[in-house]
C-alpha cells in the first residue's frame, strides 16, 4: 500500500468510528446552569424595609405599656418619668459644661451593658463624648433633674457592627437614667 491509499484508509476508518465515539448520536446533554444574578438594588431597599418594619415592631411591643411615651424623627422612643418643674434644659447649658448620668444601658434581653450602680456615674459633655448619636440627641431633649427611659434604634446606637463582645450587631438598646450637671467633689 502507498502512503496516500493509508492515509485514505485511515480517514476512512477515522469517520466510521466517530459516531461510536460520541455514544452513537444519542449525547445527552447537561441543562445549562442557571444563571446567578447579583441582587439589584430595589432588592437591598426592600431587604432594608422589612428589617425597619421588625425593628419598630420590636420596639413597639416594649414601648406598648408606657405612658405619654415620644417618638422622635429618628426613631429614638422615650418617656419622661420625672421632672424638675422650671429646670433648665440641657440644649441650653453653655458649651463645656458636663452631665453626670446616672445609668443604665441594657439590650432588650435584660443583658446589661453598663450600669452606674457597678460602673459609676457617666461623665458625659454633649457634643464631644464618642457615645453614638442617639444618646446625644436623647440627653439633648433633658432638662437637668430628668428621670428617663428611652428605647435608641440600632441605627442611632452602635448599629450595623455593634460593639463586640458586649453589644452584638443591630442591638436595640435600652436606657433608664437621670441627668444631672456635674459637680466636682468638694
Amino acid at each position: 500500500m502507498t502512503l496516500p491509499r493509508i492515509l485514505w484508509f485511515a480517514c476512512a476508518l477515522g469517520v466510521l468510528m466517530l459516531p461510536s465515539c460520541t455514544g452513537c448520536h444519542q449525547d445527552k446533554w447537561l441543562p445549562d446552569r442557571p444563571v446567578q444574578t447579583s441582587p439589584k438594588p430595589q432588592d437591598f431597599v426592600e431587604f432594608q424595609r422589612q428589617r425597619a418594619l421588625a425593628i419598630d415592631s420590636l420596639i413597639n411591643a416594649q414601648t406598648a405599656t408606657w405612658d405619654k411615651v415620644t417618638r422622635t424623627g429618628t426613631g429614638i422612643w422615650y418617656q419622661r418619668l420625672d421632672s424638675i418643674p422650671g429646670a433648665q434644659s440641657v440644649e441650653s447649658l453653655q458649651e463645656g459644661s458636663v452631665l453626670e448620668i446616672h445609668h443604665r444601658f441594657e439590650l432588650l434581653d435584660g443583658r446589661i451593658i453598663t450600669d452606674w450602680t457597678a460602673d459609676g456615674p457617666l461623665a458625659f459633655e454633649p457634643g464631644s463624648t464618642d457615645l453614638p448619636s442617639g444618646f446625644h440627641e436623647l440627653f439633648g431633649l433633658a432638662h437637668l433633674g430628668d428621670s428617663l427611659r428611652a428605647i435608641l434604634p440600632p441605627i442611632r446606637a452602635w448599629g450595623m457592627s455593634g460593639l463586640p463582645p458586649d453589644i452584638p450587631q443591630e442591638a436595640v438598646i435600652a436606657i433608664h437614667c437621670r441627668v444631672d450637671l456635674y459637680r466636682r467633689p468638694a
